[in-house]
């Protein structure tokens, strides 16, 4: 790794602080920009492992959002969900497990070179059945579980089914991470991964909002005991945080997602920051693992245009 994590939070301190906020209606400095937005990482390779479909209140989602973004800051590949399946009425169309997921089917279908679908979970009213179709004849190259927006404890019961499809497919299951404590703490995420050791099981955000060092935490205990196989994801997550988590994990315990398109029309632009940091203070073997070849790896995908 180049540089110290030390010096990196000092010089981005001020910039990142911002990022753990909802962006709706903020709109960063065209200074932190190039001008030429069309040229924003066209000799890297990225795939995006935490992108959304659907509807959802106050936020722009739309398909239509989603490619424009791609297309712009020249990512190779995004896995995306339908946040429909979130159980959220008023903020959500609360779609069922069969439903939420033959929309993603469609968009995925209209869409193959730069998308790959994530099978959204409902632990409570679903069953893995109504999932086991989408990876076994549709291509989805993982699992989904926001125990938050669907209103589980991350380690409850009705998980383990899900968690056994992703072992009987050899895919990964991705969860939203939030505070200890809560439904979506890491606590209760390694708890469920302990019960399937082999299964892949990616933290999104590195707890949402911040503090990041739980998820830090656990996935460490989790490589010294060898007794779950946790993984962090970049999503909303700061800069040096991100490089610690690389730092004392290994560059092949993370992988970049950036929850799109939380932040709207200019949703990358929101990670320009964090994605420069990563570039300019990992070697570039540390630098590809996180960008692309964990995604390709786990998920058993290939960035298109590579």
């Amino acid at each position: 790794m180049r540089g110290r994590i030390s010096i990196v939070a000092t010089f981005l301190g001020a910039i990142v602080l911002g990022l753990n906020q909802p962006a709706r209606n903020q709109t960063p400095s065209t200074a932190m920009f190039p001008k030429k937005e069309k040229q924003v990482w066209k000799d890297y390779s990225i795939i995006d492992i935490h992108a959304h479909i659907g509807s959802f209140k106050g936020y722009d989602l739309r398909t239509e959002t989603l490619l424009d973004n791609l297309k712009r800051f020249n990512i190779h590949l995004a896995l995306i969900s339908n946040i429909d399946g979130a159980a959220l009425p008023g903020k959500t169309l609360d779609l069922d497990e069969v439903a939420a997921n033959r929309m993603t089917l469609e968009t995925v279908t209209s869409n193959s070179k730069i998308l790959r679908g994530l099978a959204w979970a409902r632990p409570l009213d679903g069953s893995p059945k109504n999932l086991e179709p989408f990876l076994r004849d549709h291509g989805f190259v993982g699992v989904k579980l926001h125990p938050e927006m669907n209103n589980f404890a991350a380690d409850d019961p009705r998980v383990d089914g899900y968690l056994e499809l992703c072992e009987r497919y050899k895919v990964p299951a991705v969860f939203h991470s939030d505070q200890p404590g809560s439904n979506a703490g890491p606590e209760k995420i390694y708890a469920v991964a302990r019960r399937h050791p082999t299964v892949p099981i990616i933290l999104y955000h590195m707890v949402f909002g911040g503090p990041h060092q739980p998820a830090l935490s656990v996935a460490k205990e989790a490589i010294q005991k060898k007794d779950a196989n946790l993984f962090l994801e970049t999503s909303q997550a700061d800069p040096p945080a991100v490089l610690k988590a690389v730092n004392e994990l290994g560059s092949t315990r993370v992988l970049f997602g950036s929850d799109a398109t939380y932040y709207g029309a200019d949703h990358y632009k929101n990670y320009i920051v964090l994605v420069e940091a990563l570039r300019n203070e990992l070697n570039p073997e540390d630098f590809a693992n996180v960008m692309y070849r964990n995604a390709e790896r786990l998920f058993r995908i290939k960035a298109s245009g590579k």
